[in-house]
């Protein structure tokens, strides 16, 4: 290589050193979407016949973060609320753009309101919540309500997110999977969205599913309903509670690996 052709080399990379140095870190917001299926609902045709539509659907979040950028503080949020597609307002990092994030579904202690009512945020301190699901759910005539409390403690991360441009900033959403609480399997890669057995755990007939109802329910002999090699989840609501753990996403169908604490 000639001398020319060195100086030239060097000089071209110092200009492209310059220009990522002097670029400007963008801010990377970040929002939480229940999509579809919690602010509209679950229609009959994507489960086993039952419609099923959210009243509240209230999750704790905080742990937000990605590399030394934080959002400080735990939020409640109630995802039923409609967002025009860009779901409600957690945060803002630092230092954007980001290609991995994290957060956490966790127990509330101290929580404060994301875009959820003073109530809400109470019964989440109070009961030490990390998610609380009410509803109902329809199939040819008959309806059944459940309202179920979850103190499961779940770390997203890492979060792998391709972050859309939002004006001078980027922005990842944070996204949560409603219908996986009535997945039928916690290991097949295609399981079915089913609420017949959930709706059949009503054995009072008064129309509301309750936690000790489907505590009631052994799946151990269930050809559905498997749960690999946790031997330790023989009942319904064992099985729906593990499922919790599992709704937490980015970007829509984005992948997060998951920590169960």
């Amino acid at each position: 290589m000639s001398r020319q052709t060195t100086l030239a080399t060097a000089v071209l990379l110092a200009a492209c050193s310059a220009e990522t140095d002097d670029r400007d870190p963008q801010t990377h917001r970040v929002t939480i979407y229940g999509e579809a299926f919690i602010e509209e609902g679950i229609p009959a045709g994507e489960t086993d016949g039952w419609a099923i539509a959210f009243d509240q659907f209230l999750v704790a979040v905080d742990g937000v973060k990605a590399g030394d950028a934080v959002v400080s503080g735990q939020r409640v949020f109630d995802l039923t609320a409609a967002s025009s597609g860009v779901g409600q307002p957690v945060g803002d990092l630092a230092d954007g753009p980001h290609d991995e994030l994290a957060y956490r579904i966790g127990p509330a202690s101290g929580a404060v309101a994301g875009n959820a009512t003073a109530e809400q945020v109470r019964r989440m301190n109070d009961g030490g919540w990390s998610m609380w699901v009410s509803g109902t759910a329809t199939r040819e005539g008959v309806t059944k309500t459940f309202a179920w409390g979850f103190a499961t403690d779940t770390r997203y991360a890492p979060c792998h997110t391709a972050p859309a441009e939002d004006g001078d900033a980027v922005r990842s959403m944070l996204t949560i999977h409603a219908d996986h609480l009535f997945y039928d399997d916690l290991v097949s890669e295609t399981p079915n969205v089913a609420f017949q057995l959930v709706a059949d755990a009503d054995t009072d007939g008064d129309g509301t599913v309750t936690s000790e109802e489907l505590r009631a329910v052994d799946i151990t002999s269930l050809d559905r309903y498997q749960v690999g090699n946790a031997d330790d989840i023989t009942n319904l609501w064992q099985f729906i509670e593990a499922q919790s753990r599992t709704v937490g996403h980015i970007d829509g169908e984005g992948h997060c690996e998951s920590d169960a604490g």
